[in-house]
């Protein structure tokens, strides 16, 4: 194995220099931080507004006219499963897989959520929607049709006359609706309350795609079933319809996946891109031009623009006079995200289904970094230690890499098993736990060692955290373990942990701390010669109880800034007094309700947490009021030993150092981004730099180590 040596990060200087810069960063929810893209399942538009469904990761707007980004819609959803959108004019409707139906009503003073409306459904598994009027709307389902008029307050069963309630699509001709159902298409002329069969030999018996759209301007209606493509004219008034083929130049054993129209065209998205013909007269021709796959979900006229939505891939957008399509996914964070880990002042690194993201930018700019990284497409977990970044695959073991991730080697020598899913750093080494349950450690000057003596078989690990010259162990449902950093053996250190299922540890201070799963979080005083756990106020708050959301399962947990952090599903929990008090982590809304909080980690200015199907989110760590007003306790930083005049300035200004107990041995200057913007190594009288007007941080460092900082405003 190779031998690798790495320096510690001098933490006084980062937490002193994110206390002060958080001082300043604007009130701001959180948001999302890439890497962008991700798969499209259905989509709709109202007015002004496009609405984007997605296969496993919620809704998504762009209220632009020119589509240059999109806002996430996740809060209150209890499935980012999309199947299906509707608008009535007055409401959103999002119809799921597995969670029923929602409406977007709910309110908190300007930022909306959704609120279930299941009341009457006997099928979860939602299919299809069609907005009717502003109360009305039909939801098809895998077991029958249902309908509200009230606004989904209830909805009733409307299945009379249908041989097959597999529904699988639906579309409306004015007062006349279809629907495509396991043995063909059906249609009503009285919203529902009885259907008649609307086939011919072609399509009856025939299982249908699911696949069908009624053109208004041509009173046609096109539909794709077992047997292929079909168009049947006069479809608004006729009842005994001739289903004609138009499959003309299309690829042969393409899989068509939606149908929408214009006055003068069609449109398909198939698993071989985009297809238009000219109403008048059927003959596909492709329009690919620009896309990067021809797996695509969705394609859908919008004013003078169309829309496609794909498959991993994200969104695109064209004119809809066709040139080429540009990809528009700036915040459409759906890819499938395994971890990630955030470090110093603006180092983000994410694993996802499409490899690992590298940031040196606070999450505005990634950059793909797989070169070496075999399986780089399933990562399980990344952890950092400078200059190391290392990588837990499911398949190849761990990877590391010296350059932020831009080239990769294999470590994994002394692994018996190469499935890893978890990775550390604590006490000087680095931990993985491997699909066994059995733990290695190692210092990367020797092979990965087995560390398992003490511990109970079966074990699953879950966490680990070194504090002092110790490492705590988490696990699920063997509670905690502790051992010496030196130490051969595991001991157990379960009194007063009335729940077993550890999921995360952390320490801050003399207090060490446990999540578990549904107890939420216990606290340990680390100083007494015994480990005794005590439990934390329950982690709820109002935004946890709004949402029925389950603030006491803990899934992670992280320490920053004089903070104990605690993440659940949908949220985010901080606490400055040991417990006592939980208040919560920034502005809760935009985080997905349907999605674990896996990871937390952060970087100078931001707080960032991971979803699983949504990527990293983040937020301003300024938006924790105690922080801003001295929970750190700035003042052991040494930052009211140092004065600094005139302030504001015009870039000239004299520093006093007097209640300094040393001499200087650098003055280093720094923007509110973190970013160093010059460095002094000797002590002047009079400072000058030649900075644009701004806000910066002035770091002063003494030859006994002390760290002296302020805040300074340059005109």
């Amino acid at each position: 194995m190779k031998i690798y040596s790495y320096k510690k990060i001098n933490y006084l200087f980062i937490y002193t220099l994110t206390a002060l810069l958080m001082s300043v960063q604007a009130q701001a929810h959180f948001g999302s931080k890439g890497p962008f893209g991700g798969t499209v399942s259905c989509a709709t538009t109202f007015d002004t507004t496009v609405y984007i469904g997605t296969l496993t990761g919620g809704v998504y707007s762009s209220t632009s006219s020119k589509l240059v980004g999109w806002k996430p819609m996740p809060v209150g959803l209890k499935s980012g499963r999309i199947t299906a959108l509707a608008h009535t004019g007055t409401n959103l409707y999002a119809a799921t897989a597995d969670s029923g139906i929602f409406i977007f009503n709910g309110y908190v003073g300007t930022d909306r959520y959704w609120n279930k409306i299941n009341t009457g459904l006997t099928d979860l598994n939602i299919t299809c929607l069609l907005a009717i009027n502003a109360t009305t709307v039909m939801a098809g389902t895998t077991n029958g049709l249902f309908l509200t008029t009230t606004n989904g307050d209830s909805w009733v069963s409307i299945n009379s006359g249908l041989t097959n309630v597999s529904v699988r699509g639906i579309t409306n001709a004015g007062a006349r609706i279809f629907i495509a159902t396991g043995d063909g298409v059906y249609a009503s002329d009285n919203n529902g309350i009885s259907w008649f069969d609307f086939n011919d030999i072609h399509a009856a018996q025939k299982v249908s795609a699911g696949t069908l759209f009624y053109n208004a301007a041509t009173d046609a209606l096109m539909v794709v079933n077992g047997d292929g493509l079909y168009l049947i004219s006069g479809a608004g008034s006729i009842t005994t319809p001739t289903y004609i083929q138009a499959e003309a130049s299309l690829p042969d054993n393409s899989s068509i996946r939606s149908i929408s129209a214009t006055d003068a065209d069609w449109y398909l998205s198939t698993d071989m891109g985009v297809f238009t013909s000219s109403v008048s007269s059927i003959d596909w021709t492709s329009m690919n031009t620009g896309l990067t796959t021809l797996d695509v979900r969705v394609v859908l006229p919008f004013k003078s623009n169309l829309i496609c939505g794909t498959y991993k891939a994200g969104i695109f957008k064209s004119a809809n006079v066709f040139i080429g399509w540009s990809v528009i996914n700036t915040n459409f964070n759906n890819l499938a995200t395994y971890s990630m880990i955030a470090d110093g002042v603006g180092l983000i690194a994410a694993a996802t289904e499409n490899g690992v993201y590298v940031s040196t930018d606070i999450a505005a700019n990634y950059r793909l970094s797989n070169k070496g990284l075999i399986d780089s497409l399933h990562v399980n977990d990344l952890v950092f230690a400078k200059p190391f970044l290392l990588a837990a695959t499911e398949y190849m073991g761990v990877y590391i890499s010296a350059d932020t991730g831009k080239n990769w080697t294999s470590a994994s020598d002394g692994l018996s098993h190469l499935c890893v899913k978890k990775l550390f750093h604590a006490g000087g080494k680095f931990y993985v736990f491997d699909a066994d349950g059995d733990i290695y450690n190692t210092d990367l000057s020797s092979n990965w060692a087995l560390v398992q003596t003490g511990l109970p078989d079966a074990v699953k690990p879950s966490s680990i955290v070194s504090y002092g010259k110790n490492i705590l162990l988490g696990t699920y449902g063997s509670g905690v373990y502790t051992r010496s950093v030196t130490g051969t053996s595991w001991v157990s250190c379960n009194a007063g942990l009335s729940n077993m299922h550890v999921t995360s540890v952390t320490t801050l201070g003399d207090k060490i701390y446990a999540g578990t799963d549904g107890s939420g979080v216990f606290i340990s005083d680390s100083s007494k010669n015994a480990v005794h756990w005590y439990s934390t106020t329950p982690t709820v708050i109002s935004f946890t109880t709004l949402l029925k959301l389950r603030g006491m399962n803990i899934q992670a947990m992280g320490v920053y800034a004089g903070y104990v952090w605690a993440s659940y599903k949908g949220g985010l929990l901080a606490s400055s007094d040991e417990g006592n008090t939980w208040i919560a982590g920034g502005t809760q809304f935009n985080l997905p309700s349907y999605s674990s909080n896996n990871k937390i980690s952060f970087v100078t200015t931001r707080m960032f947490v991971i979803t699983e199907n949504n990527g990293l989110y983040s937020n301003a760590l300024s938006e924790i009021p105690t922080v801003t007003t001295g929970i750190f306790s700035p003042a052991s930083a040494g930052i009211t030993a140092l004065s600094l005049v005139p302030n504001p300035n015009k870039g000239s200004f004299r520093l006093n150092l007097s209640l300094a107990q040393s001499p200087v041995s650098e003055i280093s200057m720094y923007d509110y981004a973190g970013n160093m913007k010059g460095r002094f190594t000797t002590a002047q009288e009079m400072y000058t730099v030649n900075y644009t007007q701004g806000m910066y941080i002035v770091v002063v460092k003494t030859e006994d180590g002390a760290v002296y900082t302020q805040k300074m405003i340059i005109e």
